[in-house]
């Protein structure tokens, strides 16, 4: 090697921001390799046992395998594949932990990440000066509901602090997403019992199958429905309503409104608790990257403050609004609200 044209290289790195900018470069390319390998289904078939490119492609039923071997190249340059006696096989502990028993939210990570998240930034200009808004927000609901499992011990603790003790314990989960909120009430106070609503038909099937699992079919029912026209089973009065990440697909003024309906769902010593990310004011990367998302696409808003969200609920004939900061420097919080 010609030491001048490694020092012609180098000479790159004089160029301010070069090397920061690089080591983000290799991050991205690691990313979108563990997404093109966990889609098409590559490092699941790797999981499985180490494969020629031709096993590995009969496996996929790869149609243009030299795009399959160009992608396997990728994974061997980022270190995420390895390649002894012809074979491939997993090597990096990220494409291991997608394929792991227990990475589904890892893998959900990724999908939203190079999926909805980077299309809104790519797509950033054209909308910032009147391009139509993205328009896939009923196709994202799965992986969402999988990503925010990684909420789901936080959430426990949250549920655990306001349900314990209570006598009477009927609940609307709005939203429900997995219904990992009302088996978390059922743990912590048998007395619990309810309604999960979802808009999404697909979430809804999946917590209907997650409750049958869990053996609560008789406690819990799951309606798919929109909470702004309720199906006859959220008519209440409930002790409990929770909405997690459910504000933000209102309008303010639709908020109001609302909150307000909530109330009336309410028993006279029923109370509301509100779970998501607020503005972030600059301090929190998770909610100002959500935020993007929010103002991308159709049917979603910008993420209100906690102030914002107090007032309307005090507007609404809420008391007793407390906060509940979960994390250091984070807006993912919840807001319990009493009738």
């Amino acid at each position: 090697m010609n030491p001048r044209y490694t020092l012609s290289f180098l000479h790159l790195f004089k160029i301010p921001g070069m090397l920061p900018i690089m080591k983000d470069w290799q991050a991205f390319i690691r990313t979108l390799f563990l997404f093109a390998g966990y889609e098409s289904g590559l490092l699941q078939a790797l999981s499985q046992a180490p494969c020629t490119k031709e096993a590995l492609a009969q496996k996929l039923g790869a149609k243009r395998q030299e795009l399959m071997e160009a992608l396997l190249d990728v994974g061997l340059a980022c270190k995420e594949l390895e390649l002894k006696d012809q074979k491939y096989s997993l090597k990096g502990k990220r494409s291991r932990a997608v394929v792991n028993p227990k990475g589904d939210m890892v893998a959900a990570m990724i999908q939203a990440n190079v999926g909805y998240y980077c299309d809104a930034y790519r797509n950033f200009t054209n909308r910032l000066f009147g391009g139509e808004l993205g328009d896939d927000l009923e196709e994202i609901g799965d992986v969402v509901a999988r990503f925010s499992k990684g909420i789901e011990p936080i959430v426990r603790d949250f549920v655990k602090a306001i349900v314990t003790g209570k006598q009477s314990l009927r609940i609307l989960d709005v939203g429900c997403g997995t219904a990992f909120f009302l088996q978390s009430a059922y743990s912590v106070n048998p007395t619990a019992t309810g309604v999960g609503l979802d808009i999404d038909p697909a979430v809804a099937r999946q917590a209907r199958e997650n409750i049958a699992a869990w053996g609560l079919s008789e406690r819990f029912a799951v309606v798919q429905g929109d909470i702004r026209h309720p199906p006859q089973e959220a008519a209440g009065p409930f002790d409990l309503i929770n909405m997690s990440s459910m504000l933000y697909y209102f309008s303010p003024e639709e908020r109001a409104e609302l909150l307000s309906d909530m109330h009336a769902r309410l028993s006279p010593s029923g109370m509301l608790s509100v779970v998501m990310n607020f503005d972030s004011q600059g301090k929190d990367l998770a909610a100002a990257n959500l935020n993007v998302v929010n103002c991308s696409l159709k049917g979603l808003y910008s993420l209100p403050s906690r102030e914002e969200i107090g007032e309307t609920l005090r507007a609404c004939g809420f008391r007793q609004i407390k906060e509940h900061n979960f994390l250091p420097a984070s807006t993912f919080q919840g807001l319990t609200a009493q009738v």
